[in-house]
């Protein structure tokens, strides 16, 4: 579900700030179900497949993805389900443990066709890129539609924040944007969500069925900020099919 470093020396004086960071995390994975084998009731799954099949008529010029609590797996999930000619970029913020990021782009790179890496400040959007938040820093686009890191104020406690990556896309791309918010707790990224539906793009929910935990998804529908909601496999067979609609 997630990774969370083990506090250090009980001498040091940023001790009770991790070892309270270690029971806040400890306390809120009890409340996770881990075990999810739900199958699809048929109605539910015949509209899941209706809202991926009409999510093929759109096309993007970018997708950005949030995710925190069970994130690395979904994310697994979706990057190595695309193919290697995917045709635009990919910006991912996902909740992690401090220094645990550059492990965490060089697993999905060494896993995915795409290629995988740590986002770098002023660096151009290369179609079948992943671009992966780094450590404390938001993760923005710029308007001159290049990677912007930013040590600007958390949103909503978090930094990178799904939020922050959203609103930076929509103001970016516009129309051209695509949102996808995944499992995890709390609500990141929901907000982000308004500012790509204002500006004409769409937004994307993975589905109760498939999330280890409903919390930002749940939230982002909840606000009705979800144009589609879809479980795992139909979110990756949706990005899938902007390669076809996007080389049209």
């Amino acid at each position: 579900l997630a990774v969370q470093a083990k506090p250090g020396d009980p001498s040091s004086p940023g001790f009770d700030a991790e070892a309270g960071e270690l029971v806040r995390q400890v306390k809120a994975m009890a409340r996770v179900k881990v075990v999810r084998h739900l199958a699809l009731e048929p109605a539910r799954n015949r509209a899941a497949q209706a809202s991926a099949a009409a999510l093929h008529i759109m096309t993007a010029e970018i997708v950005a993805i949030a995710a925190s609590t069970g994130g690395p797996a979904a994310l697994h999930r979706i990057l190595t389900a695309l193919p290697a000619g995917f045709p635009v970029p990919i910006l991912v913020v996902q909740h992690i443990s401090r220094g645990f990021a550059p492990g965490f782009a060089d697993w999905l790179n060494k896993a995915s066709p795409l290629r995988v890496k740590l986002a770098e400040n002023g660096e151009a959007l290369r179609p079948g890129t992943v671009y992966v938040a780094i450590d404390d820093h938001h993760l923005r686009v710029s308007a001159a539609r290049r990677i912007q890191l930013s040590t600007a104020p958390s949103v909503g406690g978090f930094r990178p924040s799904g939020t922050a990556l959203f609103e930076s896309v929509a103001a970016a791309f516009g129309r051209g944007a695509l949102a996808v918010i995944l499992t995890g707790m709390g609500r990141d990224g929901v907000d982000g969500l308004r500012a790509i539906r204002q500006a004409g793009g769409r937004t994307v929910a993975e589905s109760e069925a498939t999330a280890v935990v409903y919390g930002m998804p749940g939230a982002a529908v909840k606000a009705g900020l979800a144009d589609f909601v879809l479980p795992l496999d139909d979110v990756c067979a949706a990005l899938a099919g902007l390669l076809v609609m996007t080389a049209r």
